[in-house]
């Protein structure tokens, strides 16, 4: 699907291309995904854990001393911290892989630290769209907090490709996706839907099918960050 006169804004293009870098490496693809997914779980199951125990009341009976519930409470603490500081940067290194990628035909994993080279920027520019995003979920019963929730998950993954893109910190990131969002408002925040939609349905299917649809996923934002990139900083 293309926009008409808008050759850059091409969906079809996008959707083929990662597809395409996803059938070419699909070992390679997941193995990319498993880099970050294998923290996150880590984590999950980490925090989970300390829900449960901090959820059990601290009475003899209960068999869980008070102490356990405090320390537990201060390892729940650590895995959000440990969240916010790690969980940015891999992403941004997983977008940097994919993105170099579709340039040029073949994954590679040497490119997963690039987030890590940029840890500074990923994380501050994650934490702001993150917080906004937080504050503005009440909204999102109110057809004005869609638009408002997308754009902010738009402005998130742009800023991502183009920290690891370009390594000029997080204004200019942020700058250059609010330039690219501003240009086609609508047509973004469609897309951005429509993509992480894709990207959330493989939870769906077992769990196992995030393995598919993810790396896809990936590989169609580095597609289209590429192909807009481009766009916005023409080639003399």
């Amino acid at each position: 699907m293309s926009v008409a006169g808008d050759g850059a804004f091409d969906i079809g293009k996008w959707v083929s291309a990662g597809w395409a870098l996803f059938l070419r490496d699909i070992a390679m693809s997941v193995a990319i995904l498993l880099v970050v997914i294998a923290p996150i779980v880590c984590l999950c199951v980490v925090g989970y854990l300390g829900v449960i125990v901090m959820a059990i009341p601290g009475e003899p009976q209960s068999g869980v001393p008070r102490v356990v519930s405090t320390v537990m409470g201060a390892v729940l603490g650590a895995v959000v911290l440990i969240a916010g500081l790690v969980v940015p940067a891999l992403q941004a290194g997983v977008s940097s892989c994919f993105l170099n990628g579709i340039r040029t035909g073949r994954l590679k994993a040497d490119s997963l630290w690039a987030g890590f080279r940029h840890w500074w920027a990923c994380t501050w520019v994650c934490g702001l769209l993150t917080g906004g995003t937080i504050l503005c979920l009440p909204l999102g019963f109110l057809l004005v907090g869609i638009p408002l929730l997308l754009g902010l998950n738009t402005l998130y993954w742009i800023s991502l490709f183009r920290i690891v893109d370009k390594g000029r910190g997080g204004m200019e990131a942020l700058s250059f996706a609010y330039r690219v969002l501003r240009r086609r408002l609508w047509s973004m925040l469609v897309y951005s839907l429509l993509v992480f939609s894709l990207m959330t349905v493989g939870v769906m299917a077992m769990y196992i099918g995030v393995l598919i649809s993810v790396p896809l996923g990936y590989g169609i934002l580095a597609a289209s960050y590429d192909s807009l990139s481009k766009e916005q900083e023409p080639t003399p």
